[in-house]
């Protein structure tokens, strides 16, 4: 490992991330701004995409990533990064916009370039505000009046809509590619509605230009309203926190890979609970990650500790990096929030869980079903509450409750009061959310029982006849339909999942959860995940009828039911899944059968179930990925089906490209090596494993570990093969070929 403490910090919580190798998750929303973008280099008229999402969300972050994409489409890419002071006057705004193109036109080859007389003349104009007599080399209309304005101190001069679309049209014409237009902080515009409407009027039919619009989920509305509706002329595209988990493993990950740091030397990943905390801390959102690791990152620069481990001073540091990034003696909030007490703090986090979603009334009610006499007493907590307002720490609108602070203000908020042991994350869940975040936690109790997505409930939009109306159309009894391409996505992901862990069953059991009141409307489904032991579905029965009685002093209808589906064969839904038209799903699926197929293989030692989901997602994605064609291979290997292993190393060995990781083909040819061993062909074998030595040569050692691989040795004579756990694969190689040498 190289000496840490002469490397940078690769953590950058300053700044979004501009590098793709460093970018990480968002696989759905590059996927719909990759269509978009192929779309505009086809479609006369583009439609454009607007990103939203709370702040440090990573919408900069991947706008980077779309200005990178659509550079390699060919397209004229103009980044406007916009502040406030571009709102101040209407010509300021549009001069903004086009001196921005007009420099990334010039950047790109138009109009002679930087270094062109056209270019030099435009700088002129705008610098001066003198109008050149001769004009020849500034062909357009708008630098002129926007001098003539400025030169005069004229500067709420109205933009002519119809003259700066001629400009528009002659740069277009001029640079001959798509051009796309990247504005970032687009919020600014939203008190300045003229300034949409000029952009939605002049913008809505001209062709070769696209717009990216990226903003919090308060422009919306705005948009929604001038653009009558948004849905017409934008995607929208919704940019959260991370919810998956491995997406925060590779936003640890990546930074010290692209440091030459092995990351299993500095960070605990096998146990996956750091992970886990940094993920639940920072609430998946990347700004946090990157800021409580460059914390980590530096406790081990300065010898403060030997590996990134979370702990208690970790977070008095991050609370310090937080401090030193503002002045905290000028937020009032802030100076109101570090003089309350832990209880305090504990009741500022249940009247803040649903931030700008619910009244006091609305939480309390949820608060007492769950807890009963255990609940805080609602005249304490309003007290709580009213304190909370008059010091200006929360507000009402509509009586919904509000923390008055902003962004930074959350976030100092929450690390201060983990500071204090108390998980105070100004988040802001919908009702249904909360309620099903509660709920998951008493089922989450009961050993075997599931929900819908991830061990935690989530409002779902299905009902009781949805869900069997879903699983009679995936036995094909009452309909031939496509059931894969028209139902609710998460709806068949978890009946299938039961389909497959119930395959020797009769019934799978599930529990209907259903709250509905004139505030709350929400249902939740829960499953037992051994279908051997379903005892916990009566346990999970009896435990959510103790909550009726509540739910009803509040006014809230709960009803309890269990259903029982009846189990599709497999060979019925790996038929329908074979030939949906929902490549998307089927693709899905077949990943998440390669997923569960490493881990029944080298967590739970179990082959036979390993090559049932090796069987299945080799049926619904015969052209795997360069890395799941070994994985798929190995397993088969390892379970005797030669010929397919075979043609999987084959496979994995074609598809490696210069952009796969160090040690392909290396791999799979040592794995097809073994494969020839096994089989007799000791010449072919010794062969590959030469292959995969010289293909080695430019691996670093650190690559060299993987998973698990079948080491050749010669017992009383005979070749034999013993699977080994972590192994390096150029030892293993190297081994391999001595082996095989005596059989030669």
């Amino acid at each position: 490992m190289p000496d840490i403490s002469k490397l940078h910090n690769p953590y950058d919580f300053a700044n979004p991330v501009s590098d793709a190798d460093l970018f990480v998750g968002r696989e759905s929303e590059l996927e719909e701004i990759n269509y978009y973008l192929d779309q505009a280099i086809a479609a006369p008229n583009p439609i454009n995409i607007a990103m939203l999402g709370k702040r440090a969300a990573g919408k900069t972050s991947l706008l980077n990533m779309c200005d990178i994409e659509a550079k390699k489409r060919g397209f004229c890419t103009v980044r406007i990064d916009l502040d406030e002071g571009d709102a101040k006057t209407q010509l300021g705004f549009f001069y903004k916009l086009f001196d921005s193109l007009f420099q990334a036109a010039c950047k790109f080859g138009a109009f002679g370039g930087k270094k062109g007389k056209t270019f030099d003349t435009y700088l002129d104009i705008v610098t001066t505000y003198k109008i050149p007599d001769e004009k020849t080399f500034c062909p357009f209309v708008f630098p002129i009046q926007y001098a003539k304005a400025f030169g005069s101190e004229n500067y709420n001069v109205q933009l002519s809509d119809n003259l700066f679309k001629m400009d528009l049209v002659e740069v277009q014409s001029e640079v001959n590619k798509p051009i796309i237009l990247l504005f970032d902080e687009v919020n600014v515009l939203s008190g300045n509605r003229i300034y949409l409407e000029k952009l939605r009027n002049i913008f809505m039919n001209i062709r070769g230009y696209m717009l990216v619009f990226i903003g919090t989920p308060d422009l919306f509305p705005v948009m929604d309203e001038i653009f009558s509706p948004i849905v017409r002329q934008f995607k929208k595209i919704n940019v959260g926190e991370f919810e998956d988990k491995e997406d925060t493993k590779e936003c640890i990950r990546k930074p010290l890979v692209a440091l030459d740091i092995k990351p299993e030397e500095i960070f605990d990943f096998e146990t996956y609970r750091d992970v886990s905390e940094i993920h639940n801390i920072s609430g998946g959102r990347p700004y946090e990650i990157q800021l409580i690791c460059h914390v980590l990152f530096r406790r081990v620069q300065t010898k403060r500790a030997k590996k990134m481990k979370l702990d208690v001073s970790v977070l008095e540091d991050v609370l310090r990096e937080l401090e030193t990034s503002q002045d905290i003696r000028g937020r009032p909030i802030l100076t109101k929030i570090k003089s309350l007490n832990k209880e305090q703090l504990s009741a500022l986090r249940l009247l803040c869980i649903c931030n700008e979603y619910a009244t006091f009334d609305h939480i309390w009610a949820i608060e007492y079903i769950f807890k009963g006499k255990k609940a805080r007493q609602k005249e304490d907590l309003k007290k709580d509450f009213q304190y909370f307002v008059d010091e200006g720490i929360l507000e009402t609108r509509d009586n919904i409750i509000n923390f008055a602070g902003d962004d930074f203000d959350k976030i100092y908020t929450k690390y201060f009061s983990r500071e204090r042991k108390v998980s105070l994350d100004i988040q802001g869940y919908p009702l249904e959310v909360f309620l099903g975040i509660v709920l998951a936690k008493i089922i989450g109790k009961i050993k075997g029982m599931e929900s819908l997505k991830d061990n935690v409930a989530v409002y779902s939009s299905g009902t009781r006849e949805e869900i069997c109306t879903v699983a009679k159309e995936m036995s094909g009894v009452t309909s031939k339909k496509d059931v894969f391409a028209e139902s609710n996505p998460q709806i068949m992901k978890t009946l299938y999942h039961l389909m497959l862990n119930y395959r020797n069953k009769e019934k799978v059991p599930i529990i209907l959860v259903e709250f509905v009141s004139p505030w709350l409307n929400a249902l939740f489904w829960y499953y037992c995940e051994n279908p051997n032991d379903i005892s916990s579905i009566t346990k999970c029965l009896h435990k959510i009828e103790d909550l009726k009685k509540r739910s009803k002093e509040v006014g809230v209808d709960l009803k309890v039911d269990e259903i029982k589906l009846p189990v599709v064969s497999i060979e019925i839904l790996a038929d329908q899944i074979e030939h949906t038209e929902n490549e998307n799903f089927r693709n899905y699926i077949a990943n998440t059968h390669n997923k569960k197929m490493v881990d029944e293989y080298t967590l739970e030692k179990n082959t036979e179930e390993a090559a049932f989901h090796a069987d299945l997602s080799y049926r619904y994605n015969p052209n795997p990925k360069y890395w799941c064609s070994n994985n798929l291979g190995y397993v088969f290997m390892s379970t005797g089906h030669l010929d397919k292993a075979r043609e999987l190393f084959g496979k994995s060995i074609s598809t490696t490209s210069e952009d796969s990781s160090p040690t392909y083909p290396a791999l799979p040819y040592y794995n097809l090596g073994i494969l020839e061993a096994k089989c007799g062909n000791i010449k072919n074998a010794f062969k590959n494993v030469e292959l995969c030595l010289k293909k080695m040569e430019t691996v670093e050692i650190k690559d060299g570990e993987c998973a698990c691989l079948f080491i050749p040795e010669t017992i009383n004579g005979e070749l034999k093969f013993k699977e080994i756990n972590r192994p390096d694969i150029l030892i293993s190689a190297q081994k391999a070929k001595k082996q095989f040498e005596n059989f030669l």
